[in-house]
């Protein structure tokens, strides 16, 4: 039986080659293509995206500046029509750093530093002072320009992470993202104590003034929450919070009541505003 030659195409460096037969080939295009190819992948190499360094901080919230002072409740006025808030609570998710644009809602991917995805009880401090809600998160370098955030009435049925754990650990929370108590003093100067809640499902966005580069100084960021404004009209009278048709106008007020700022020194007071920054 012989052999049968081979089929080659025309044009290739194996062109006219037989059994057989040695030939040179030109190494020179081989080194050419290699060459082309090691560039390329240092190329790619340098155009990768490199890890950004990051750095642990920590988020604090605080209600200094609303209400009357040191004390251990919020009060909004005096005798009749007048309020005490005694414990104010808000069920947070997905809190986020943000940059240039907004965070994205349903877990696609954005440039935002995630602080907490899951959802999270906060115990806001009615006595003014400030506490460490979320501790030594670590952020990759970089400015953002607020913090976002979402109200969070969870649900049995919500498929959002660490919803089930989150109602297991607070099971009188299914379906409230807000929930505050206190004393309402009406016209008449009889007393009533009273639980607010709402089901309120919103984003909260707050803005830094001006924006954030996080620096090696940098350890804390501070939400300011004016709790006494959710129960104030325009005109700075008392909302009586029994009555359910001003439920809608309370919610209104909760989504501007807060703002952001950079505090490492964790007093509530913005550093920008006490010259600790350039």
């Amino acid at each position: 039986m012989g052999l049968t030659r081979p089929r080659l195409v025309p044009g290739t460096m194996f062109d006219r080659f037989s059994f057989g037969e040695v030939r040179m080939i030109d190494l020179s295009r081989v080194r050419g293509a290699l060459w082309l190819a090691s560039a390329a992948l240092t190329l790619a190499a340098c155009d990768g995206t490199a890890p950004k360094a990051s750095q642990p901080v920590s988020l604090s919230v605080t209600t200094k500046g609303t209400g009357s002072g040191l004390s251990a409740a919020i009060q909004i006025g005096s005798g009749a029509n007048s309020l005490t808030i005694n414990q104010a609570q808000v069920v947070l998710a997905r809190i986020e750093l943000s940059t240039a644009g907004s965070c994205a809602t349903t877990g696609e991917e954005d440039d935002c530093a995630e602080l907490q995805l899951g959802p999270t009880l906060v115990d806001l401090p009615v006595d003014a002072t400030t506490q460490v809600m979320l501790e030594d998160v670590a952020i990759p370098a970089g400015t953002y320009s607020g913090v976002q955030a979402k109200l969070d009435a969870v649900q049995p049925d919500d498929d959002e992470p660490g919803a089930s754990a989150f109602l297991a650990a607070h099971p009188d929370f299914q379906g409230i993202s807000v929930k505050v108590t206190g004393v309402f003093t009406d016209a008449s100067s009889t007393t009533h104590d009273f639980t607010f809640t709402s089901e309120i499902d919103a984003e909260m966005a707050m803005r830094f003034e001006p924006p954030v580069t996080l620096a090696s100084d940098t350890k804390n960021f501070t939400i300011a929450v004016d709790i006494a404004s959710w129960f104030k009209d325009a005109s700075g009278a008392v909302i009586d919070p029994t009555d359910p048709a001003n439920a809608e106008a309370i919610e209104r007020n909760i989504l501007r009541s807060a703002r952001v700022f950079e505090d490492d020194d964790h007093d509530g007071v913005d550093d920008q505003g006490e010259g600790n920054h350039e």
